[in-house]
């Protein structure tokens, strides 16, 4: 560290987080765009200066926002669009369409489910509403899946594809080892999108089975 190191108190991220009233990767987003100063270790660590996040509150305490994780959408929509064009389409049918409205309600049905996800991991108080509304998305897609003689394999993998992603973009790209923040943000992903997992499961079934008691007909 520099030789001032003795005259300041260093904060590690989640320390210097906790210090702002922020979530980590909101701080760490600040650092990397220069809005706050940061320093590296030798082993590539952030560390924050007490002295530096005091006068980052003083000027910014009347302008920051609340942290709402638009970025964290966005991002996820962005890495899911870059990793659609990327796959091999043939092998990929869950995503296809010749339906530029489908196409559309599919985009934005994604950019729901993130936002709804993030929200899920940043506002406790709301996790029942958000994750019922998370499950009738997924019934929703499991009956469109059904709908379009998509495989339940693929209607699977479309969902792992989307957990994916929205993982991916979390997932702290620093060298260090994921903190225990870390570990609670992805648990807190996984339960939610297992969740949404199990009710794209249930719509499927659900209008597979409808559409056999059609075959069927009253007499069996």
């Amino acid at each position: 560290m520099p030789a001032s190191t003795a005259q300041h108190r260093w904060l590690t991220l989640k320390e210097a987080s906790e210090f702002l009233g922020v979530h980590f990767t909101t701080l760490r987003g600040w650092a990397d765009r220069g809005t706050i100063p940061v320093f590296r270790t030798p082993g590539g660590h952030r560390r924050f200066s007490h002295d530096d996040l005091r006068r980052f509150l003083a000027e910014r305490a009347q302008t920051l926002p609340a942290p709402n994780g638009s970025m964290w959408v966005e991002a996820a929509v962005g890495r899911a669009r870059a990793e659609l064009q990327r796959v091999d389409f043939g092998t990929q049918r869950w995503h296809h369409s010749v339906d530029a409205t489908v196409d559309q309600m599919r985009r934005e049905r994604g950019r729901t489910l993130f936002a709804l996800a993030i929200s899920f991991v940043m506002k406790p108080q709301q996790r029942g509403n958000l994750l019922e509304a998370g499950r009738e998305l997924g019934r929703q897609y499991g009956v469109e899946a059904a709908l379009s003689s998509i495989t339940l394999a693929e209607t699977g993998r479309a969902v792992q594809f989307f957990r994916k992603q929205l993982i991916d973009t979390v997932r702290s790209s620093e060298t260090e080892q994921p903190d225990i923040d870390d570990i609670r943000v992805e648990r807190l992903l996984d339960h939610f999108l297992d969740e949404v997992l199990y009710a794209v499961l249930e719509g499927y079934e659900v209008e597979m089975s409808a559409d056999a008691k059609v075959v069927e007909g009253p007499h069996g």
